[in-house]
């Protein structure tokens, strides 16, 4: 299902057509070429066979009448190239073999997107690729399935619940004509100049150049090898359309993990760390057109490192992270930096567990935190780490509200996440979803899911792409229409040097 380059799902409008007896009650999705329809069949409520039709490319359904009972399923035949989860296959579709796949994440199997409960796929040139997905929300249950094909369109009809948590027939329509191509809101920058590329560097943007800095990797073994985490203070900088970065000094002490932001001033780092310590100050980095220039920021109210930070109204909003000295634990740290005083105040945190590398977002008027790790004492000692799933936002003047809670935990996704204005969304890319570890191998690429909060409707839902190299422990800068996303953490231990450069929408 895999291919080399991004590309873009149509995400499909569900259509309930009815209340269902359970989960698994059978159901059956049909073509009539002879009327141009669509005819569903399915269990209703009382167990008695109900069925529906329309026209094709319609979304208007009569209303349900007994029908005849529906069979089963049947569930396709093996096929070395069918995508993991391969529910149905019809193999003489019109415009080519049609499949239909659970795109749910399941437990000790590497994720790959769309996530989405119900997933559309085709086969192309002896391979299968996804081509759509029911827009349900994330993780969902989805019990029985059926798969018709038109010469036009394709239907499928599934059973699921809905938000009264009653289950129900639902279907989605793609046309086969609206397919899809390559994504074009992605683009490749040139490399990272420090191979095999860094976790945790700290970039943003000044005076229409990109800067990178610091960073950690394992340069030689594997941390479960006993490999050494090496920090580093290299700093870089890409111009507009240069071919390469240019490396143009050093920060004064190597420094990673640094909650950054960018500034109408510069870059402001915010605490970080590196071998021998966890930093209490902030840097601002100024690109002046040949060099960068590096002068102190207001010092934090403590050391603080893995904390996230966005901007929002003039001032700095810096939330958790962890604090100096043993055992390493997370704070409910919430601090604001007023950039018009240059002072930073601590504010009520969140009610919710404390949290490091965690996701900020600021959209609206508002500063949202979703997700992290939580490590709290255990016997005097560094405890287990605690995957979150909670979702806050934080509006100046009326305080903290809890959201709906992020699908699946999203620890260490880009930060300050992407956002859109109209519509008000925040976009989260990949993280670590705390089901999957220790139950995947260790060489397994992080998920490439695209999720987004959409603010106006309160709810969380798939985006049609997915990232090409998903990565963790970077920041998102963003440049004009375009957010960077500048090396990272590729898997376990392992760093890229690939930077891309993706448009969102609006």
């Amino acid at each position: 299902m895999e291919t080399s380059r991004p590309y873009q799902l149509a995400s499909l409008p569900p259509q309930s057509l009815g209340v269902a007896a359970g989960l698994g009650s059978p159901l059956q999705a049909s073509y009539q070429p002879a009327t141009g329809r669509w005819r569903v069949q399915w269990h209703g409520a009382d167990g008695r066979p109900v069925a529906t039709e329309a026209a094709v490319g319609s979304t208007t359904w009569s209303e349900s009448a007994s029908g005849a009972a529906p069979a089963s399923a049947t569930p396709a035949a093996t096929d070395a190239n069918s995508p993991t989860g391969l529910l149905l296959t019809v193999p003489n579709a019109p415009a080519g073999r049609a499949g239909l796949r659970s795109g749910r994440r399941v437990i000790g199997v590497p994720p790959r997107f769309p996530n989405a409960s119900v997933v559309l796929c085709r086969e192309e040139a002896g391979a299968w690729r996804d081509v759509a997905f029911a827009g349900e929300t994330p993780e969902i249950p989805v019990g029985s399935v059926a798969l018709a094909v038109s010469p036009t369109h394709w239907l499928a009809a599934y059973v699921t619940y809905d938000a009264q948590a009653r289950t129900v027939c639902r279907v989605v329509e793609l046309a086969v004509a609206s397919i899809l191509p390559a994504a074009t809101s992605w683009r490749q920058l040139p490399a990272y100049p420090q191979p095999p590329g860094m976790a945790a560097p700290q970039v943003g943007h000044h005076n229409g150049a990109l800067i990178a800095c610091g960073g950690a990797n394992f340069p030689d073994l594997k941390p479960w090898e006993g490999g050494k985490k090496r920090y580093y203070d290299e700093i870089h900088v890409l111009l507009p359309g240069a071919k390469q970065w240019t490396t143009v000094g050093k920060l004064p002490l190597p420094r990673g993990y640094g909650a950054t932001v960018s500034l109408p001033d510069g870059i402001l780092i915010c605490g970080g760390e590196n071998a021998d310590q966890v930093f209490g100050d902030t840097l601002l980095l100024r690109w002046n057109g040949t060099q960068v220039e590096i002068s102190s920021g207001p010092a934090l109210p403590a050391p603080v490192t893995c904390a996230v930070a966005s901007v929002l109204n003039g001032a700095v909003y810096l939330a958790g992270g962890y604090c100096a000295g043993a055992p390493r634990l997370t704070q409910n740290f919430f601090w604001q930096l007023d950039l018009a005083t240059r002072q930073w105040k601590s504010l009520a945190p969140w009610s919710g567990a404390s949290r490091a590398l965690a996701v900020s977002a600021a959209v609206g008027g508002a500063f949202y935190l979703f997700s992290g790790i939580e490590i709290g004492p255990f016997d005097g000692k560094e405890g287990p780490g605690i995957y979150l799933k909670d979702a806050h936002r934080y509006t100046p003047g009326r305080g903290w509200e809890r959201l709906p809670d992020v699908p699946w935990s999203v620890i260490a996704a880009p930060s300050s996440a992407p956002v859109t204005e109209n519509p008000a969304r925040v976009f989260v890319l990949g993280g670590v979803d705390g089901r999957q570890v220790g139950k995947i191998p260790r060489d397994s690429s992080l998920p490439g899911d695209i999720l987004y909060f959409d603010v106006t409707a309160n709810e969380w839902r798939h985006w049609h792409e997915r990232w090409p190299t998903p990565v963790v422990c970077i920041p998102a800068v963003q440049l004009g229409r375009e957010w960077i996303l500048a090396t990272g953490e590729l898997m376990a231990g392992v760093r890229t040097t690939e930077v891309w450069a993706w448009q969102a929408p609006g």
